[in-house]
């Protein structure tokens, strides 16, 4: 079982219940200039279009004073610290969420070391699941790692990490289960050829914005 699962469950009300609060914060706060010029890394990963209907319905900025959060590997608990954040909600029509993307910007000077230690936590969660060997890495510039259930069952289906090495960013991605009525797949081959196609179009999406950019 991915341990994801309770984070997923308490992260859509945390969200909501918060998220007035942030923008009242963060318009009084004067560390709003510095974080926004952070944030602006993250910009390409929030506006994308997808040919198949999918749309970023949500995006939430990391909440004031939040510089870290912890991780599980078989060796413990490891810290993953963040100058910048955001969460990224994609969802087809008159469905569920089917994808929450973290991307975060993580510190320059210890890059490679955080990195393993999402790694390490990706593979910590591997246990009981499928590693994706299959999938294409690099993906659109961005290397990718990831796994998935061998069913579908439970709140979280698969966990995907891309790697911007360049630039320090990691995007965390899960997708999403639903109910049977309220998701766009229906078996589990419907479920991987949804996902392969996301994290093709997305992927794309972010190398194009970020080309736009320059």
């Amino acid at each position: 079982m991915f341990r994801e699962d309770l984070f997923m469950r308490s992260l859509r009300a945390s969200f909501l219940l918060t998220s007035f609060a942030i923008a009242l914060i963060a318009a009084c706060s004067p560390f709003l200039t510095a974080q926004g010029e952070l944030d602006s890394a993250l910009a390409p990963y929030t506006s994308c279009k997808f040919s198949d209907g999918l749309q970023v319905v949500e995006t939430d900025p990391l909440p004031p004073g939040i510089t870290s959060r912890e991780v599980d590997t078989d060796s413990g608990p490891r810290k993953i610290d963040m100058e910048a954040g955001i969460r990224v909600m994609f969802a087809y029509p008159a469905t569920d969420f089917y994808a929450n993307a973290k991307a975060e910007l993580l510190p320059a000077t210890n890059y490679a070391q955080l990195k393993q230690f999402l790694l390490d936590n990706l593979q910590h969660l591997a246990q009981g699941n499928i590693m994706n060997t299959s999938l294409a890495s690099p993906l659109n510039g961005l290397e990718a790692h990831g796994l998935d259930r061998e069913k579908l069952e439970g709140g979280t289906l698969g966990v995907y990490l891309l790697f911007d090495n360049s630039a320090h960013v990691v995007t965390t991605i899960y997708l999403l289960n639903q109910e049977p009525q309220s998701r766009k797949f229906q078996s589990f081959e419907e479920y991987r050829q949804l996902r392969d196609r996301f994290l093709v179009s997305y992927s794309a999406c972010i190398q194009k914005n970020q080309q736009n950019k320059q």
